[in-house]
């Protein structure tokens, strides 16, 4: 009896460790990029698009993983020169769903939006500083996940958070000859 109330501990325990740890990331920016930290401090990002006060980057060199599953299309959208949010292209549903069930088990059931007039299905978290929605067209089954540091995504009018649309996930295809940088965004 007590192997299995040791093992059952360390497994709670070990998840806890994780799952605090993982917060306390999301709270101080994404993987090892900061919120309000400026473009210079990263210089293997590349510019992809920029108007006005807005920029976005990309990493041609690194790919975010979700156990085995590759994802490739991340986005860093910088206000000011500050990273104010991470945009990530989701392309096959296994991805939305194994995200979505991540999101729900880490922070709640979310709130749902649903426009019919767009077609468009998002779900939304709050964590600290952080919102985060989940988003889905019902037609061209594009999706997104999108991170935003609320301190300086509120300064911008909601039409110039959501200018960046799916279709700018793919600027900078992936060179064949190297193999990017595999880092593991989540882990079950």
């Amino acid at each position: 009896m007590k192997p299995l109330f040791l093992i059952v501990f360390i497994t709670i325990s070990v998840s806890t460790t994780f799952s605090t740890s993982l917060a306390a990331d999301l709270k101080e920016g994404f993987m090892e990029y900061r919120w309000k930290e400026t473009i210079s401090e990263y210089p293997q990002l590349r510019e992809i698009r920029r108007q006005g006060d807005i920029s976005y980057y990309r990493s041609p060199s690194q790919t975010y993983t979700i156990d085995e599953i590759v994802i490739n299309d991340v986005v860093y959208g910088f206000y000011n020169n500050m990273l104010f949010a991470v945009y990530i292209g989701l392309d096959t549903l296994e991805k939305y769903d194994i995200i979505k069930r991540y999101l729900q088990s880490k922070y709640g059931l979310p709130g749902t939006k649903v426009s019919t007039q767009e077609y468009l299905k998002t779900y939304h978290w709050r964590y600290e500083d952080i919102t985060i929605k989940l988003k889905s067209h019902q037609i061209d089954t594009k999706m997104k996940l999108a991170f935003y540091y609320r301190p300086l995504s509120r300064e911008l009018r909601q039409e110039q958070l959501e200018e960046i649309t799916e279709s700018t996930f793919k600027f900078f295809p992936i060179d064949k000859n190297k193999q990017p940088e595999r880092i593991p965004f989540l882990e079950f």
